[in-house]
């Protein structure tokens, strides 16, 4: 006899026999034991999870002789027929390679006679997404209103691909993942029938590989054991599965924790000779920070790891905030896309391990508004007030500035009004217009006689110019308010005017400057100084 891969010597046989989908199980069970059958079924999930095989399970339910019944006998000739895929009455249709409308105008010929032998004719298209617009439309009235003899059971991993026109006539059933525990108990479960001696260590590798899939776990643990015979060793799993070392994960969170830049690259030159696919690489990075992000909140139980890796990736997370970890799932999900997109995927996996090692740990927003505050206090100490650029550079000494009121009302205190200053009408106006305080600070601006505000601005700028010109209006409303009379305000591009005392402004800015970066943990990347 030819010999049978594992995944279809140890296919379920009876409802119960199938892991992981008691919603599935159940709900069928009952409708064959209550005879509520529906005529058309849409089974959803995941490659691997049992779809094809609850099909299946529904077919030799019903149509077995015994029935129809939730046990079926798996002796008689309907039941063994439909477990070989060889029944008369029973017809799987790959969606993919019969996706025209002249195959749906076959199936609508054949369902009007009575099946040859069995009690139903039943069709199982997997894959149904595939099939054409068309054929979906040719399908539609045979669903609708099929023979009482006629079932349909649709499988596919994309439902979202299936018309809602043809969803809405068939019962859904969404299939789940399987839990690594149930995938791991399976393993050992086959092996210990197949008389196959393997660790924990390498069923624990096969099971994460797996993703999931019992089907996909049966030919990896079948893989192991064509390369490692029957004692198969985890130092061999790696090598007979093409799998890159956990410990390779392991360097790359460490380099992201440590912000090493050299052991990012290293690590991505590593998976790239050792010639495995980045993709898959970041998949699992990313499914390796979920599971310290979990740990981090001490939701041990969601975690699915051997406790020697737990108590790694306990250690790694004490470097991480939970922001930190939200932060760098969401750098190294969109690298995924960058990596799915890229010509030289190599490459882009180094570029997306340099970006998520760079990252510099978030600081907490009380911690932010606290230090601007903090600063904010610092800067009003001073001589001048915290500004940006050059404002007020081109103020003419000796020039009287008209009296006014503190921000436009007078001060009972002293009953006399107090000086005012370029510097402190930027002030003024970032107190409610922080864009707008940042485009006139980067200007110079000049206080002239005749009650006259000039603004001058880089002729570079165009845009600049442009811009503050389209809120000159608002701008003569924060003259007013903050100086307390009308000005005539001037906008011109003659950026050099008033160049005096600029060696000691710039010293000034600086000062400012080098207090942000420490506020913000921030450098210089370039200083651009003109005029």
């Amino acid at each position: 006899m030819a010999y049978r891969v594992l995944s279809r010597r140890y296919r379920p046989k009876v409802f119960e026999d199938l892991l992981g989908q008691p919603h599935v199980t159940r709900t069928l069970s009952n409708a064959v034991a209550d005879d509520r059958i529906g005529h058309a079924y849409l089974f959803t999930g995941p490659r691997g999870v049992g779809k094809t095989t609850a099909a299946r399970l529904l077919a030799k339910a019903l149509n077995c002789t015994t029935g129809p019944t939730v046990t079926p006998c798996n002796s008689c000739s309907s039941c063994t027929e439909i477990d070989e895929s060889r029944s008369m009455d029973v017809y799987e249709i790959d969606g993919a390679s019969n996706t025209g409308v002249d195959n749906i105008r076959e199936i609508k010929n054949n369902v009007q006679y009575p099946p040859s032998r069995d009690r139903y004719k039943i069709y199982i298209i997997d894959e149904v997404h595939m099939l054409s617009q068309g054929a979906f439309n040719a399908l539609l009235k045979t669903l609708e209103e099929p023979p009482e003899h006629v079932i349909f059971i649709f499988a596919t991993t994309e439902p979202h691909k299936v018309p809602l026109t043809i969803q809405s006539r068939c019962q859904r059933f969404d299939f789940r993942k399987l839990r690594n525990s149930m995938i791991m108990q399976s393993l050992a479960d086959i092996s210990e029938k197949e008389g196959i001696r393997i660790d924990d260590e390498s069923r624990e590798v096969i099971t994460r590989y797996a993703q999931g899939s019992l089907r996909d776990a049966q030919s990896l643990l079948e893989q192991a054991i064509s390369y490692s015979g029957k004692d198969i060793k985890h130092e061999d799993i790696y090598k007979a599965l093409g799998i890159l070392e956990r410990d390779v994960i392991v360097k790359a969170m460490n380099a992201m924790a440590h912000h090493d830049i050299a052991e990012a690259t290293i690590t991505a030159r590593e998976v790239d000779t050792r010639g495995y696919d980045p993709k898959r690489f970041i998949e699992e990075l990313l499914s390796s920070l979920r599971d310290i992000y979990l740990l981090s909140m001490s939701l041990d139980e969601l975690v699915e790891l051997p406790e020697t890796e737990v108590l790694v990736y306990k250690k790694i997370s004490a470097s991480f905030t939970q922001d930190d970890l939200i932060h760098l799932m969401n750098t190294v999900s969109k690298g995924l896309e960058l990596i799915t997109r890229s010509t030289q995927p190599g490459i882009a996996l180094e570029i997306v391990l340099i970006k998520a090692a760079s990252l510099k740990p978030l600081l907490p927003i009380d911690q932010i508004l606290s230090d601007l505050k903090k600063f904010k206090n610092t800067i009003h100490d001073q001589d001048k007030p915290f500004m940006y650029g050059n404002a007020g550079q081109g103020h003419n000494p000796g020039t009287e500035i008209p009296p006014a009121v503190v921000d436009g009302v007078h001060d009972p205190e002293s009953n006399k009004h107090k000086e005012k200053t370029v510097e402190g009408f930027i002030n003024y106006v970032y107190q409610s217009n922080g864009p707008l305080a940042v485009e006139l600070g980067e200007s110079k601006i000049a206080i002239e006689k005749d009650n006259k505000i000039s603004i001058f601005l880089d002729i570079h700028k165009e845009n600049k110019f442009e811009n503050l010109e389209k809120h000159l209006g608002l701008i003569r409303q924060f003259v007013k308010g903050y100086f307390g009379i009308i000005y005539d305000v001037l906008l011109n591009k003659d950026f050099k005017h008033g160049n005096a005392g600029n060696e000691s402004a710039t010293a000034a800015d600086d000062q400012k400057l080098n207090k942000l970066l420490d506020v913000f943990g921030a450098k210089v990347i370039k200083k651009n100084i003109k005029g």
